[in-house]
């Protein structure tokens, strides 16, 4: 017999082997625990809509997740210089005050040495001034050196250098030097209301405490902050006008204007802060409220939108159900962004031409987790 008539014998070991591995990789694939394999006519195929995944031009609404803060430009921390003990308040939370309006009063015995060493830069000014007045007569007499001139003009100009600085620090706590055993004034240096307050009548105050006594904050305008992706930037531009919605209005958007956009990308969320003013003439928006930036973007860039009903995000990373082509169905993790007009952006995971499932998402992956 010919070598030729065995050949059909030795194909079929082959071919069973082949079968064999056919069978191996679909039973790893349908034994996979983040995927599950549906063939055509499947009934569960009725309750679900796959759609292919499409860029986009970025024109529209763009929506940033925030939070209301204060105007810190119109808002003062009120700290102490000294330490001391609270004597009086003069304030309460709610007030409004002015500029310059004393807020709290405090003792403190750094005082009486402030005032002391001012008296004696006094004392000693006026010496060196009398010193330096002697000199120039004596000079004129030649009775004196030029080096001795010209070391006492040099004391004077110490002695008025110390008087003036002495005489800043008294004048920053709002004391005077000839009284001693006074009060420091603590002032407000902006205008707004009392939104906060720390201290006690008797409290012992120190300079260094982080916590600050008060804090005094014009509420006519705030700061909505956010961060948006690295992606998003060129969306983005200074000046441009957003809308602000907050939970407790729903019905209610604010205008505001984009302040600032960060110079650095934060390495572990890649996003930028983004800062915008919003006027709050009524005081209905309020510090730490959740907002919603909406902002209208222009065109140009190229962006993938998905449906939001097509995201998973009851995992530590957001996934997509993605159907492979031969109709295997797996979860796939994809980073996302802003929400477009009730879609997601995505900013990785995902490219365009690959299907998702956008409706029923939910469903199939319950059937997963059950697998």
């Amino acid at each position: 017999m010919s070598r030729l008539s065995h050949l059909p014998w030795l194909a079929i070991p082959l071919a069973l082997a082949g079968c064999a591995r056919h069978a191996e990789s679909h039973a790893a694939a349908m034994e996979s625990h983040d995927s599950i394999k549906l063939e055509k006519g499947n009934p569960h195929l009725q309750f679900l809509k796959i759609e292919t995944v499409q860029e986009s031009d970025a024109a529209g609404t763009v929506t940033f997740p925030g939070r209301v803060t204060f105007d810190e430009d119109h808002t003062q921390r009120l700290s102490t210089p000294v330490d001391g003990r609270a004597t009086a308040l003069l304030v309460k939370t709610g007030d409004r005050v002015k500029i310059g309006q004393p807020l709290v009063r405090l003792t403190s015995p750094q005082v009486g040495e402030l005032q002391s060493e001012a008296q004696k830069a006094l004392q000693d000014l006026s010496i060196a001034q009398r010193t330096v007045e002697r000199m120039h007569k004596l000079q004129v007499d030649g009775a004196v050196a030029e080096k001795e001139v010209v070391q006492a003009e040099s004391d004077l100009v110490k002695a008025k250098s110390a008087a003036t600085q002495s005489s800043a620090r008294l004048a920053s706590l709002n004391v005077p030097a000839s009284d001693p055993g006074a009060a420091v004034a603590l002032l407000a240096q902006v205008a707004g209301t009392v939104v906060e307050r720390n201290v006690l009548v008797g409290q012992e105050v120190r300079a260094d405490a982080t916590t600050p006594l008060l804090t005094v904050s014009n509420l006519e305008t705030v700061w909505v902050l956010a961060d948006v992706y690295e992606q998003d930037l060129a969306l983005v531009q200074t000046g441009a006008a957003v809308r602000v919605h907050v939970p407790a209005y729903p019905d209610q958007g604010f205008q505001g204007t984009i302040a600032h956009l960060g110079d650095v990308v934060e390495p572990n969320s890649r996003t930028v802060k983004l800062r915008c003013v919003v006027p709050n003439p009524d005081g209905r928006l309020k510090p730490e409220m959740f907002a919603k930036i909406d902002l209208t973007a222009t065109g140009g860039a190229r962006v993938i939108l998905v449906p939001s009903k097509a995201i998973l995000s009851d995992s530590e990373k957001p996934r997509v159900i993605l159907v492979d082509a031969d109709d295997t169905f797996r979860l796939e993790p994809v980073e996302v962004g802003s929400e477009v007009e009730g879609n997601v952006r995505v900013l990785s995971g995902l490219h365009a031409g690959q299907k998702i499932v956008t409706e029923g998402a939910l469903f199939l992956k319950n059937e997963i987790d059950e697998r």
